[in-house]
């Protein structure tokens, strides 16, 4: 084994770094919108503005959180770090998809002299802060010395020990989903199979999400089969509802009643890419992923639960 503590002090280092550029980010949109409220032009809907708020105070604890932990050399932080940068390179392959997709409407808002100069800068953020630190991070923390090294220095079981880290990452996806919808029901609209809810009846739906979210997160770490079988049935509800909502909704009103409709938007006529094949070939190819990856994560739920400590003490006391 090679002892990897010192690159675990840097690579914590690194993600307290993120976690303060999460930081900037919470106090960037802050003062965007006081900056537009003296400007006159009125400070932007608390829905535009709270699911940025939830995100960027989400990545901070995180990365301050998983950032300490690798210094300290915890099992954990080793985890957490290897199942969230796997995800995140994953939402980093799809940004640059869409990015590729979307580019020829975002140079629009742009003279055409600088629209080369925009693709680059727009391209190259989303290769660094998408694919390159993301990579670079997995790499490091799923290596089988980092393994060892925090095996190691913490032998104590942690929670990240007693699911397999496939199972993991569907419930960190679950919980942050919970967080999520629960940002999202400022927005006070939500579209369903061509219904579009709103008010009181969207903020019920949206809370009733949540709390599914929040449940099947529990019950995934408790490793039940229902939990997997529930999830599966949402994966298809939900493609079945985008696909649907895509196709049949008015996306702009949509937007409107959302209050996320802004001037950049309208001139990129954004609305029209929904109608792009390729968008639609891609969303198709992601859910065929996603899908396929839950079929995989089936055999975890049916191999024998996992050990913990209380169930040690109460085969011992037998």
């Amino acid at each position: 084994m090679k002892d990897r503590s010192v690159g675990l002090i840097l690579f914590g280092a690194l993600q307290i770094l993120l976690g303060v550029a999460a930081l900037c980010g919470l106090f960037a949109v802050a003062a965007a919108s006081e900056l537009q409220s003296r400007g006159g032009a009125g400070a932007p809907p608390m829905s535009a503005l709270l699911p940025s708020i939830l995100l960027y105070a989400v990545l901070a604890f995180y990365f301050f959180a998983v950032g300490i932990g690798s210094i300290r050399k915890r099992r954990w932080a080793r985890a957490l770090s290897v199942v969230v940068s796997a995800m995140w390179l994953v939402v980093g392959v799809i940004a640059i998809v869409v990015v590729a997709i979307l580019m020829p409407r975002i140079t629009m808002l742009f003279p055409p002299s600088n629209s080369g100069a925009v693709a680059a800068t727009m391209f190259a953020f989303v290769a660094i802060f998408y694919i390159i630190l993301p990579l670079a991070l997995f790499l490091f923390y799923r290596g089988p010395n980092v393994k060892a090294t925090v095996d190691l220095r913490d032998p104590v079981n942690r929670w990240t020990d007693r699911v397999p880290l496939p199972i993991l990452a569907l419930v960190l996806v679950m919980a942050f989903s919970a967080l999520s919808v629960i940002g999202a029901v400022s927005y006070g609209v939500i579209p369903l199979f061509g219904t579009i809810l709103t008010g009181a009846p969207a903020a019920i739906a949206f809370v009733a999400i949540a709390i599914l979210c929040a449940y099947l997160s529990v019950q995934l770490y408790r490793v039940k089969r229902s939990a997997w079988w529930t999830l599966v049935l949402l994966d298809v509800i939900g493609g079945a509802n985008g696909a649907y909502t895509l196709a049949k909704t008015d996306l702009e009103k949509l937007y409107e009643q959302m209050g996320i409709m802004t001037p950049q938007l309208r001139a990129m006529h954004i609305f029209e890419i929904y109608r792009d094949p390729r968008l639609w070939a891609f969303m198709a190819v992601c859910w065929v992923a996603m899908f396929a990856y839950l079929i995989w994560t089936r055999r975890f739920f049916d191999a024998p639960p996992p050990r913990t400590r209380a169930g040690d003490a109460a085969v011992i006391g037998q």
